[in-house]
């Protein structure tokens, strides 16, 4: 009997390429689960720094006339306690937190803060900055 063309080796290449797609699938996953988890941590930091921003009332006007409609936020004390809150972000939390922006139109606050995406494995591919902007609003109910 003749054989027509040698197949040894053949599964061994096959194992070796299903392998090296698994790790390579595995190493993806990984580095998308820790995206979002990284996006989650800023997220919430750019929640609680505009909830401490929206409490930054014009004091004046609020001991003058008292909790009402008129209140409203005054915007050195927004900047203030923005800027405080993420200053308080321990750097081992979130390296590289950055504030990019607080704005009040005197009723709301908008803040946007980044940090930069630090992935486990394939973090030479990806070079970018997780940018999140959060929103509150001063509001009583009468």
């Amino acid at each position: 009997m003749v054989r027509l063309s040698d197949e040894r080796g053949s599964v061994l290449l096959l194992g070796i390429a299903w392998v090296g797609i698994v790790l390579l699938t595995l190493m993806v996953g990984i580095d998308a689960s820790s995206a979002f988890l990284q996006r989650r941590a800023v997220v919430a930091v750019a929640d609680a720094a505009a909830l401490a921003g929206a409490q930054g009332i014009d004091l004046d006007a609020y001991y003058r006339e008292g909790a009402s409609a008129q209140t409203a936020l005054d915007p050195r004390a927004v900047t203030a306690r923005v800027t405080g809150f993420v200053a308080q972000v321990p750097a081992s939390e979130i390296s590289g937190l950055r504030l990019d922006g607080v704005t009040s139109d005197g009723r709301s606050v908008v803040v946007q803060v980044s940090a930069p995406v630090r992935l486990p494995f394939l973090s030479g591919f990806v070079d970018d900055r997780i940018v999140v902007q959060s929103r509150a609003q001063l509001s009583y109910r009468g």
